[in-house]
């Protein structure tokens, strides 16, 4: 995690809410979070954009329903022509679910649910506020690469696979910056028609929306994951968002999703941990495993442990994650065969399952 030393210049936070209410509130507590502070307030996409050119801030926090322009409008512009961390404050779940899913889509770092004064309680919604600001700071090298035009590396490519045999599963774990990336990923892997099954951290009221733009993207069968769904080629499916944990579980020679109630692991649930650790358990080297942007170490043990079991492991480059935490800390506990650009992640893994063409599953 970013956190900032006393000594360091804060982080510079614009806020653009048409909510006077809201304007008070997050200053509040944006302001009490050590190492930053509001630099101004706008209460429109207009506004806004004005803002970001005069006051040059390091993190916008953006709500989505904002008078006039849509916040998405705004959003769109701020990526394409003044790079810089976007969060959303989001309205919890139901139709605002899909606009922030777009959001997030579009390169918002994250998101956050407005208190509602029921499930969402101001308490929760201080916190999750600073955490997500800590997430956004984590992010600003990424931001800054890419007003710089950075080149991304191309990763080296070991040619020599692992014997291993068939491939009848590919299993994605993501957080942070993680659902346009996931996206990308599936986009290029869909012509396989291997199950896959992801984890993006997310929380409940997004991850069937999240699913449905999945399918739309990709054109595969993409739904959220139910007790006892049977994998199949040109399926994937998501982690419901929630206090269970998915698992893969080899059944009568079939592939099931099992959802287990349990405690956070690796501070999460659903835990990418978790799902990969049942991928190594139950399918061994007939695997792939795919760690993708993210704050935190989420999914490293669990990649490991799929290595170990003979499956191939992957991670993102850490000059195309948006924050590069899990994959990080997957990389140094040598859970990781090929460190892999965003953009190349798909062509390596149909690079492998060119070396290993029987499908089980098939």
């Amino acid at each position: 995690m970013s956190m900032l030393s006393s000594s360091s210049a804060p982080v510079k936070v614009l806020v653009v809410d048409d909510s006077i209410l809201m304007q008070k509130l997050m200053t509040q507590i944006i302001d009490s979070a050590p190492g930053f502070k509001v630099i101004g307030v706008a209460g429109s996409a207009e506004e806004g954009w004005d803002a970001i050119q005069e006051l040059r801030p390091d993190v916008v926090t953006l709500d989505l329903e904002l008078p006039g322009r849509h916040g998405l409008k705004l959003l769109a512009r701020v990526l394409k022509q003044d790079p810089l961390p976007v969060l959303i404050v989001s309205a919890f779940g139901g139709p605002g679910a899909d606009n922030t899913i777009q959001a997030l889509e579009l390169g918002a770092i994250d998101f956050i649910e407005k208190p509602d004064g029921t499930t969402h309680t101001l308490e929760g919604f201080m916190k999750h506020l600073v955490a997500a600001l800590q997430r956004a700071s984590a992010s600003r090298r990424m931001f800054a690469a890419r007003r710089e035009d950075a080149p991304v590396r191309p990763a080296a490519m070991r040619e020599a696979s692992r014997a291993g045999g068939r491939t009848s599963l590919i299993a994605i774990g993501a957080s942070t910056g993680g659902v346009p990336a996931v996206q990308v990923v599936m986009r290029d892997l869909a012509h396989l028609r291997i199950p896959i099954v992801v984890v993006q951290h997310m929380p409940p009221g997004y991850t069937a929306k999240f699913a449905a733009r999945l399918a739309a993207a990709t054109g595969l069968d993409v739904r959220e994951a139910a007790e006892g769904d049977r994998l199949k080629p040109g399926m994937a499916v998501v982690a419901p968002g929630g206090p269970r944990h998915l698992e893969i579980e080899e059944r009568r020679g079939e592939l099931v999703c099992a959802l287990r109630e349990g405690p956070l692991v690796s501070g999460h649930s659903p835990s990418v941990d978790v799902m990969f650790h049942s991928v190594a358990r139950s399918l061994g080297s007939h695997a792939v495993g795919v760690l993708l942007t993210g704050m935190g170490r989420d999914g490293a043990e669990g990649l490991l442990a799929m290595r170990k079991a003979g499956a191939e492991t992957l991670i993102q480059s850490g000059e195309t994650c948006v924050v590069n935490g899990m994959p990080k800390a997957a990389f140094e506990i040598g859970a990781v065969d090929r460190v892999v650009a965003l953009d190349q992640i798909g062509a390596a893994v149909s690079h492998l399952i060119g070396e290993r063409p029987n499908l089980r599953t098939a």
